[in-house]
């Protein structure tokens, strides 16, 4: 592990000198970033393989690479590397394209770090490491107004979440005399009646501070206004990336925490509650997205939707559905990341309104394409990738007795159809309103490679869920 936190931290504090040396050429620090994603991508096999298992990081109980961190981790790197190279075109005359660089590169150090906590406290430091870089990225483009403004909203967002999250912990200190998952699960456990109210207030804190980033339904507010003042890059960093971590946060509270047998009498209701939630985010996101003039809203409300899709998997958790659950939450995980990263990273080539697709096939076809394949794969459509992450997970709600879950979320995967599909036939059947414009190739490198992706694996999933079901097993 600290050969894959040396691998990421040791550039993303080097990069920014080479401003101090004078030496400013967007090709070294953006060469130096895909090299150090690479190398941890490739790392992290032999990290996860031939670590030793369980709580082994000193100072012991920190962290811990089991299988959760891998998936998670992976994913997280993939994302990183599209954002990276297909930003390199866009940075190429920016003067601090070496600080942009970097703070991808401690965000994504951040992202791997909260996937790996095994303690409270690292979880919240991991968190701000995670969480600060990205208000600097957002907030870019100084003198755009939308920017700052976005930036502001992301911030008050992220200070919630902490706050949620830190008082959580306090609470779930006093009551346990640690921050270990571990300590705080047994105390949790043997807790008495007259202790029981305190644990479920810890309890919701923490997961109301992980709703915020993960921007679950009512805590998405801050997302949409975020992203459509991004970069395009980085709104798919936040979008299909950090939104991630949270996940795997929230995987380990709910599960290590929240299911165990001390709510043997209350498992029920916190099942229904999750299942609820997530009924409600699939259906908010998604009728939400369907009135947006802006490619990075819809898309933004759109990745609201499908956080309500992996919730299904939390949801399940402690239920007959749960193995199929947590594989098709891994699956949507890894699947997502590309597909919507494609998709936000695809808004480069065409800009952000909805109405300049049209005839975007005769402007720009291998972006038209593209963007085609990454949105019917969001749509769940066979035989691209993201039909087999959803029929897991609406397996996962059918076998946890809740058909209805399955019901609304089949039901807004034919309303979600619907918007992806009109963005398809603008792009195709459409007249052009704008003029042709080149498309960046370092963009249609990054959609080549989703595209490709998002296929190979839709036609063969089988070795992509082997891994899971076998990386599992350290879970």
């Amino acid at each position: 592990m600290l050969i894959l936190i040396a691998t990421l931290a040791v550039p993303a504090v080097l990069v920014p000198m080479l401003m101090v040396l004078g030496k400013r050429h967007p090709s070294i620090a953006a060469g130096a970033t895909v090299a150090s994603l690479v190398v941890a991508l490739y790392e992290l096999p032999f990290l996860f393989w031939n670590a030793p298992t369980g709580l082994w990081y000193y100072p012991q109980g920190l962290l811990s690479f089991d299988g959760v961190s891998f998936i998670f981790s992976a994913t997280i790197l993939i994302v990183s590397l599209m954002v990276t190279v297909s930003s390199y075109g866009m940075m190429k005359e920016n003067a601090n394209s070496p600080i942009y660089y970097s703070l991808i590169l401690f965000t994504t150090l951040g992202m791997v770090l909260v996937s790996s906590s095994s303690d409270l406290l690292m979880l919240l430091v991991s968190w701000e490491l995670m969480t600060v870089p990205s208000f600097v990225l957002v907030a870019f483009r100084r003198k755009d107004t939308k920017s700052s403004e976005a930036a502001m909203k992301y911030f008050l967002a992220a200070a919630l979440s902490a706050a949620l999250i830190l008082f959580g912990i306090s609470i779930a200190y006093g009551l346990a005399g640690s921050t270990s998952f571990q300590a705080v699960a047994h105390a949790f456990a043997v807790a008495g009646p007259a202790e029981f109210p305190v644990v479920l207030l810890a309890s919701a804190l923490l997961a109301s501070g992980f709703a915020v980033k993960m921007a679950i339904a009512p805590f998405h507010f801050w997302l949409p206004d975020a992203l459509e003042g991004s970069y395009p890059q980085i709104a798919a960093l936040l979008g299909a990336g950090s939104k991630k971590a949270g996940f795997a946060a929230a995987l380990r509270i709910f599960v290590v925490l929240l299911l165990i047998a001390k709510f043997s009498t209350a498992a029920l209701n916190w099942q229904i509650a999750l299942a609820v939630v997530s009924a409600v985010t699939i259906t908010w996101g998604n009728v939400a997205a369907l009135t947006q003039k802006s490619m990075s809203r819809m898309l933004a409300y759109s990745s609201i939707a499908q956080a309500g899709y992996m919730m299904i998997g939390l949801a399940v958790q402690g239920t007959a559905g749960a193995a199929f659950g947590l594989i098709g939450l891994l699956l949507h995980v890894l699947f997502h990341g590309v597909m919507k990263g494609s998709a936000f990273i695809s808004t480069a080539n065409t800009g952000d309104s909805v109405e300049g697709l049209a005839g975007l096939y005769r402007r720009a076809p291998a972006t038209a394409l593209g963007l085609t394949i990454s949105l019917f794969a969001l749509a769940g459509l066979p035989p691209l990738n993201g039909f087999w992450s959803k029929l897991y997970l609406f397996i996962a709600a059918v076998q946890a007795s809740m058909p209805w879950l399955a019901a609304v979320a089949l039901a807004n995967s034919a309303l979600a159809l619907g918007y992806y599909s009109y963005l398809v036939k603008k792009m195709y059947f459409d007249e052009p309103t704008q003029e042709r414009r080149p498309e960046r190739p370092e963009v249609l490198a990054v959609l080549l490679f989703s595209s490709v992706f998002i296929v190979a694996t839709g036609l063969y999933p089988t070795p992509i869920i082997n891994t899971i079901v076998s990386v599992l097993s350290h879970f």
